[in-house]
């Protein structure tokens, strides 16, 4: 049995499955569980606080949360006060700007407050599918401080951007569509968040749980003292688990909560 002191939820297909706009009404109940029983309640997110959905940010709304790790750990914040944040120099937005308008690549801008993309093009709509709320804005970097970019090019003209020496300025790629990725610093990632978040907290690392399924997470879960991972995640991650869930659809966070002992409830769906 663990008990933690701060449990962490990714979003995408942990808490939520977007293509199909779908949260398990079992998270609400969850995260009252938590507080009940003393628990911080905490998200860790590769997406920006201006683009949590709508129903994760009503179960936000009704039960409140203690930490968000957002933006891939580049923006994190605690019971609503930033307690650390790692904007994009402008000198290397600049240049990324540069070699993408050379290639006639889109890109985009992420703050906490809102996505803003070069243009409106086509390869813009295949890769967002309207899940992520946006606007145009080529020159919003020159405004607001930027903590994370996209840059929407496929895996062959990833090797371009590669090949012009960018990265090597201290940046990482994270592909999330076979059109479109994330460019952030080297050292971005949810564990880093984690990590700076605990230790204003005082939280040992090891008195942490966290949820997840994805390839982004395998640093989260190396990270804090137990990783519970989705039924349908990647395997790498189910290999890094300490405990395998079902998935959301079967209510994969509530029952692990109660099977590993840190809700006192029964199984949802249970007479």
């Amino acid at each position: 049995m663990f008990k933690p002191q701060l449990v962490f939820f990714d979003i995408d297909d942990t808490l939520f499955r977007k293509w199909e706009n779908f949260l398990p009404e079992s998270v609400l109940p969850a995260f009252q569980a938590l507080h009940e029983a003393g628990v911080m309640v905490a998200i860790a997110t590769g997406r920006s606080p201006c683009a949590i959905p709508t129903k994760v940010q009503a179960v936000i709304e009704a039960v409140g949360l203690d930490v968000l790790v957002s933006i891939n750990g580049q923006f994190n914040r605690f019971r609503g006060e930033t307690i650390a944040s790692h904007p994009i120099d402008p000198a290397d937005i600049a240049e990324v700007i540069r070699i993408c308008r050379a290639h006639d690549w889109d890109y985009g801008f992420i703050s906490e407050e809102k996505m803003a993309l070069s243009s409106d093009r086509q390869r813009v709509h295949d890769s967002l599918y309207g899940t992520v709320p946006y606007e145009t804005d080529p020159d919003y970097w020159q405004r607001h401080p930027i903590y994370q970019m996209n840059v929407f090019i496929t895996a062959e003209e990833e090797a371009e951007l590669a090949a012009s020496g960018f990265l090597q300025r201290g940046y990482q790629t994270i592909r999330w569509h076979p059109l479109a990725m994330d460019l952030l610093h080297a050292d971005g990632s949810k564990a880093r968040g984690i990590r700076e978040v605990c230790a204003v907290l005082d939280i040992p690392l090891a008195q942490v749980m966290a949820f997840g399924d994805e390839l982004n997470d395998l640093e989260m879960f190396k990270t804090v003292g137990f990783g519970v991972a989705m039924g349908d995640g990647r395997e790498e991650l189910k290999a890094l688990a300490k405990y395998v869930t079902t998935p959301l659809e079967e209510h994969g966070v509530f029952n692990a909560l109660v099977q590993l002992g840190v809700i006192d409830r029964k199984p949802w769906g249970a007479a």
